[in-house]
């Protein structure tokens, strides 16, 4: 789909290079721009597979890299010249710090008009936050999500995906490819700031709506969808498991209620889910009868969105990840391969690439440079000085 975009990746972690692969993997050469020695932090993180970063291995498939020491005077030269050639650069610094390279939007689309240029940061390019550090967990605090995650009359949950990160990655994503439509309809490029925050505060639209509309505040575990009601909540079963109920609509409570045989139930769908309420503590005690593999197999034959709360362990193992050919197998930079998961996209009767193993640090330093019209001899100066 994106045949002949190429994009310069400056990020590092997680929420660029999580982006900068799912364009990859839409067909777009993404060339990492790393620091030469180091590279991408992530690569080092443990576990390791044979050398490299599981994490590592996991966001950065189907990509090039090469090295470059954007510090050093031939090294802004280098990256002036790729940024004539590409029509995309991610950056994931703090703001500010491309300007202090001379190499910010303004002096860069002079070089290249139609460059889409995104800054992805965790508060944005402007405000009292702008330089401020920050993880997922603070981005999340700032925006309310974390405030409002978790059970009622409890701390704060800090949710088991990186969730500014990730949404953070996708709106960059949409971001970019936006600019690019546009790009293709006028010759214009784009300057994107995208905060991993703001991303956030659009998770939360329909909770801050609601506040700034009734004054109603969301609580923490005690909302609609995040464990108010007993049609619409998570139940521990007989052998500590747990399963998941999402019955909100009328007819799938009537339809849990009625393969019970608890007709009696049926007017209590959107009972409160609290110890002084008597439909709660009925729905919760029929959960503990019962195995969480006996409810799987009730919910096989009953309509009423009723599912097993799985573990990792048993979601690579499931039947919807095998039917759904979630998992692929990626080629190892040293050999091998490591199971990781596809891109989410599906695209009916497209022939899909197989996956390019993860790069190691500088692999594409020849092809990338010579394109540029480097010779051998200039490249091993470039590297004894520290350029590349």
């Amino acid at each position: 789909m994106l045949k002949d975009v190429r994009v310069l990746d400056l990020s590092r972690l997680l929420p660029g290079p999580y982006a900068s692969m799912l364009l990859a993997d839409l067909g777009a050469e993404v060339i990492k721009v790393e620091e030469p020695s180091t590279g991408d932090y992530m690569r080092h993180f443990m576990p390791q597979v044979d050398g490299l970063s599981v994490f590592f291995l996991a966001v950065n498939r189907n990509k090039k890299s090469i090295t470059l020491n954007l510090k050093k005077k031939r090294g802004k030269e280098l990256f002036k010249a790729l940024v004539r050639q590409a029509d995309v650069i991610l950056e994931g610094f703090r703001p500010g710090v491309m300007e202090s390279l001379g190499l910010g939007y303004e002096a860069l689309k002079e070089l290249n008009p139609g460059i889409v240029y995104c800054s992805l940061s965790g508060y944005g390019q402007d405000g009292s936050y702008r330089a401020r550090a920050g993880h997922d967990i603070n981005y999340l605090s700032v925006s309310g999500v974390l405030g409002i995650t978790g059970v009622r009359g409890a701390q704060p949950v800090v949710p088991g995906v990186q969730v500014a990160d990730l949404t953070g990655g996708m709106f960059t994503v949409i971001g970019i490819l936006s600019a690019l439509w546009r790009k293709q309809r006028e010759g214009r490029g784009a300057y994107l700031d995208v905060s991993m925050t703001d991303g956030l505060f659009s998770l939360m639209s329909i909770h801050l709506a609601n506040f700034m509309t009734t004054g109603a505040p969301a609580v923490r575990g005690d909302m609609m969808l995040s464990g108010a009601l007993t049609c619409y909540n998570v139940y521990r079963t007989k052998d500590n498991g747990y399963v998941a109920l999402g019955a909100l609509e009328a007819k799938f409570w009537h339809n849990f209620c009625q393969a019970l045989g608890r007709d009696d139930l049926v007017a209590g769908h959107l009972s409160p889910a609290r110890e002084d309420d008597p439909v709660y503590r009925e729905v919760r005690d029929i959960f503990l009868s019962r195995t969480v593999a006996e409810w799987a197999a009730f919910a096989e034959t009953v309509d009423c969105c009723l599912t097993p709360v799985e573990s990792v362990e048993q979601v690579i193992d499931g039947r919807y990840a095998r039917e759904r050919g979630i998992f692929l197998d990626v080629p190892h930079p040293e050999g091998g391969t490591v199971r990781q998961v596809r891109n989410p996209l599906v695209f009916y009767g497209e022939e899909v690439s197989r996956p390019a193993p993860p790069p190691k640090l500088g692999q594409h330093n020849r092809e990338i440079y010579g394109s540029l019209g480097l010779r051998e001899e200039e490249l091993a100066l470039l590297q004894r000085e520290g350029v590349i």
